[in-house]
């Protein structure tokens, strides 16, 4: 499981230290969600977001993404690597909540990093923080994302609805740049993967499950569309940390590959866009407490076949792709 870096941290004496959750994190992952489900009472828990105005947590936020990419022509092959790693901090801040359970929040990318390593190459890196970057439009991108707050509408039951802002960061960016701003899709992704379970129920046991269905965005140029996940989430058991009490739930997804034909280039050849393989493992550690994320991981496997027939000849492209995620809190007030 990655670690991120070691950085200054605030944690009232009644929370959890960040050392106890990493090992807590690391041995939940090696164990399994098998050796938490003990002989528990019968006992429900609300997993939903039950939130103070004012309440306010720091994450620290890293993304790890490998890929092996081979392409064949006739009987010729040639295959590359490359790896991208982001680092980063954000701030989540509840702003108001609601009779009925939704709340509205600010969610600000405090600052943001991407390496970006091709196979054998050098390392480039790029940081919101500095001036400039190996990459100037990713650093570009970075910047005018950092320090913009983003407002947050979350559901009852923690699912991520809505985002404002982002015309914000695209404001902050070059005219010729601004297709590189990602989408309000994207940031409810980071949204989704932070403070908050999705779909959560009101009233589960250890044991039990629940599921939802969310779609993100996906492109491997020029190609676009929406990767689909099949989310399964159990409630593994309930853990006593440092006198907190933790909920750990492990999360387990089936993929499904949309593809967007609305927009690809003129005179495309025939070609065929195929999932062969794809899976989706997370694991939350949701303080009961506060009601919010203490720390998840996630990793995201994906293998996508892609056949374009020319006229005299067919090209194929494998892309075997590995997608690690990891938020950890380091302060809360």
């Amino acid at each position: 499981m990655p670690t991120p870096r070691t950085r200054p941290h605030r944690l009232s004496p009644a929370r959890p230290g960040r050392w106890l959750i990493l090992f807590a994190l690391g041995c939940l992952s090696v164990l399994g969600s098998t050796h938490l489900a003990y002989a528990q009472e019968a006992k429900t828990y609300d997993l939903r977001p039950r939130w103070t105005p004012g309440q306010s947590a720091h994450y620290e936020v890293w993304t790890r993404r490998t890929q092996h990419a081979t392409v064949t022509l006739g009987n010729q092959s040639r295959s590359t690597n490359l790896t991208m790693t982001s680092e980063g901090e954000i701030t989540w801040a509840v702003d108001k909540v609601k009779p009925d359970g939704s709340a509205v929040c600010t969610m600000t990318l405090d600052w943001l990093t991407l390496e970006y390593s091709p196979g054998g190459g050098k390392t480039l890196k790029n940081d919101s923080r500095k001036g400039s970057g190996d990459i100037e439009p990713f650093h570009a991108l970075l910047k005018a994302m950092a320090g913009v707050p983003i407002k947050v509408s979350v559901g009852p039951d923690g699912t991520i609805t809505k985002v404002q802002g982002v015309k914000a960061v695209r404001a902050k960016i070059k005219p010729e740049l601004k297709d590189t701003v990602p989408q309000d899709l994207d940031f409810i992704e980071t949204a989704t993967d932070l403070a908050t379970l999705v779909a959560a129920p009101g009233s589960v046991q250890v044991g039990k499950k629940w599921k939802t269905d969310l779609k993100w965005t996906w492109s491997d140029a020029p190609f676009k569309g929406y990767m689909h996940h099949d989310m399964t989430f159990t409630l593994s058991g309930v853990e006593d940390v440092a006198g907190v009490p933790i909920a750990v739930v492990d999360g387990r997804s089936k993929l499904k590959l949309e593809l967007d034909r609305s927009d690809l280039p003129d005179g495309m050849p025939p070609f065929d866009v195929k999932l062969v393989k794809g899976e989706l493992l997370s694991q939350v550690m949701f303080d009961l407490t506060r009601s919010e994320a203490v720390g998840r991981n996630s990793i995201q496997t994906t293998t996508i076949d892609v056949t374009i027939r020319m006229p005299n000849a067919t090209i194929t492209r494998r892309v075997e792709q590995t997608l690690q995620g990891q938020a950890l809190r380091v302060e809360e007030e």
